[in-house]
């Protein structure tokens, strides 16, 4: 992109606002106080001229915080730099607890002292030769890495790495040390936090970058300068209009902003948390701008994946109350609650517990038939919700279909065997099926896979023995045997579901032995309805996950 196509890019108030403030400054151009001579090249200077009096470079070494010396340079005949000879050290670096001051105070100033005795490891090819550049250009060295190898003060083998700058004062060299920690660890935060600063002034239109951001732009480390013009030419055209206008307020109001904006840097456009200030002295005029930038790319792609998650995770729970009230609905049309057999001599009460939250398979089937018998019939369709209940619809409405036949219960259940195998490989339901010959007060029952039923005689609970065959829906072919019980005048029999008795942290023998003695509890109660609540609220509990269906029958013929 040429700089035209930058420059077209640039929102236009944005523009007239800094065409604006650099008028205003073109006419705040400080002049040199009267009497104040301009600055002087060294190359220019006498020799003689930058030789102030020792006791003015000790105070002037002094007032710099960062350990310093004066050296000068010691050349060979070809007037090549063999050393430098140190003139004077200050303070900080007399203090500096990995500075050799042994050396220093061996000689008054430390005047005369080798460098590279001094400093072993100092002197480089690399130093050597930024020394000859400052020396011959007057340009300082800024920032070399150098390394320092020596003894501590418990004379422990000590290392350190550090940098160092390098001015040229005349015929002389100042040289400047700062810790290269303090730099590393800048980088290394920069990098860990995808961070990155940039400051920019308005006199000169430059943008000072640090490493961090000219790595997010897409830039070489190293990159130090920017134009304005080439930082916002990295903003993607959707984001530019809103950023443009936040500068805009912000050069005009002097109010800090924080956006969020888009970049072009490595790979795909990166979302950036842009926060800005601007630079002024105290109550001045504006005189640019400093702004960092931290790469927010994956925490908001975290953020949103989490929104998505949450709006998923709320569409499911729609979902699943609106399939629990279908199927709640559709259970309760299919599952009357009640059921009579007039004329047969039995009297009958059910209760039903639901698991909370979900809905069961759980059903039973009471009818009298034509030939003036009785079908009986209980039992639990696997798993929960939709394709709990269709199968436990199947079933129920099969089996009534089917008792009018007049077969035994024998064939309905294997009948019903069928159904389930052919429905799928998840149709599995248990179930006890049971025929009533009042003429004979005999109740024939088969049991697929299900709980044994309970009788109540003269107030003592027994489980009935039984043949138990697998559930419905397992084998293809399969033959069930019946089992034959008498029963009395005041007799209960009671068929349940499974998730009366079972719980996670007791054996089925267990509760099958609590059953029994609930319902012993309880016979005693004047209604067969009573009977049933009181057993079902006994035996529920905070455990109790699964639906539990309790179908009770008296017997008074």
């Amino acid at each position: 992109m040429d700089g035209r196509a930058e420059q077209a890019d640039w929102g236009e108030a944005l523009r007239r606002t800094i065409r604006r403030l650099r008028e205003e400054h073109s006419g705040r151009s400080p002049e040199l106080p009267p009497g104040v001579p301009p600055i002087v090249p060294d190359a220019a200077l006498d020799p003689d001229l930058a030789r102030p009096p020792d006791q003015d470079l000790h105070r002037l070494l002094d007032a710099v915080p960062q350990a310093s010396l004066l050296a000068e340079p010691v050349r060979d005949g070809d007037g090549a730099v063999l050393d430098l000879a140190v003139v004077v050290v200050n303070d900080a670096a007399l203090r500096h607890p990995h500075h050799p001051e042994q050396h220093f105070r061996q000689t008054a100033d430390g005047h005369g002292v080798s460098l590279r005795e001094a400093y072993p490891g100092l002197w480089t090819d690399r130093f050597a030769d930024a020394v000859e550049d400052v020396l011959r250009t007057g340009h300082a060295a800024r920032g070399l890495p150098v390394r320092w190898d020596g003894a501590g003060p418990d004379g422990s083998a000590r290392s350190r790495r550090e940098r160092l700058t390098v001015h040229r004062l005349g015929r002389r060299l100042l040289l400047l040390w700062t810790d290269d920690r303090t730099e590393e660890v800048a980088r290394a935060a920069q990098r860990i936090a995808r961070v990155g600063w940039a400051e920019w002034s308005l006199r000169d239109g430059r943008l000072d970058v640090s490493p961090g951001l000219a790595v997010l732009l897409g830039r070489p480390a190293d990159t130090t300068t920017l134009s304005l013009e080439q930082m916002l030419a990295r903003v993607t055209e959707t984001a530019r209009p809103e950023l443009h206008r936040a500068l805009d307020r912000l050069l005009t109001t002097g109010a800090d902003i924080d956006v969020l904006t888009e970049l072009y840097g490595i790979g795909f456009p990166r979302r950036v948390r842009l926060v800005a200030e601007v630079v002024r002295d105290e109550d001045g005029p504006i005189e640019g701008l400093r702004a960092v930038l931290q790469d927010v790319t994956e925490l908001y792609e975290s953020q949103r994946r989490l929104r998505e998650q949450q709006e998923e995770t709320e569409r499911q729970a729609r979902r699943a109350d609106a399939e629990h009230i279908v199927v709640q609905r559709l259970q309760d049309a299919l599952q009357p609650r009640s059921a009579t057999l007039d004329g047969l001599g039995v009297s009958s009460a059910v209760a039903y517990r639901p698991a909370e939250g979900r809905v069961g398979g759980d059903w039973f089937k009471m009818r009298q038939l034509p030939d003036g018998r009785a079908l009986l019939a209980v039992g639990d369709a696997r798993g929960h919700g939709l394709d709990a209940v269709a199968l436990m619809s199947m079933l129920r409405h099969a089996l009534a279909g089917l008792a009018f036949t007049g077969a035994l219960v024998e064939s309905l259940g294997g009948w019903l065997n069928r159904i389930a195998c052919d429905e799928s490989d998840e149709s599995t339901a248990t179930a006890i099926v049971s025929r009533y010959y009042p003429d004979r007060d005999l109740l024939r029952w088969i049991c697929a896979g299900h709980p044994p039923p309970v009788l109540l005689r003269d107030g003592r609970a027994t489980l009935l023995a039984s043949e138990v065959g697998p559930p419905f829906g397992v084998l293809p072919t399969v033959t069930y045997r019946a089992a034959e019980t008498h029963v009395r005048r005041g007799d209960v029999v009671l068929l349940y579901t499974d998730g009366l008795i079972e719980r996670r942290d007791q054996d089925i023998d267990v509760r099958l032995d609590a059953l029994c003695a609930a319902v012993e509890a309880h016979a005693a109660e004047p209604a067969l309805q009573d009977l049933v609540d009181a057993v079902v609220r006994d035996m529920s509990g905070p455990l109790s996950e699964d639906d539990a269906t309790l179908l009770a029958f008296s017997f008074n013929h």
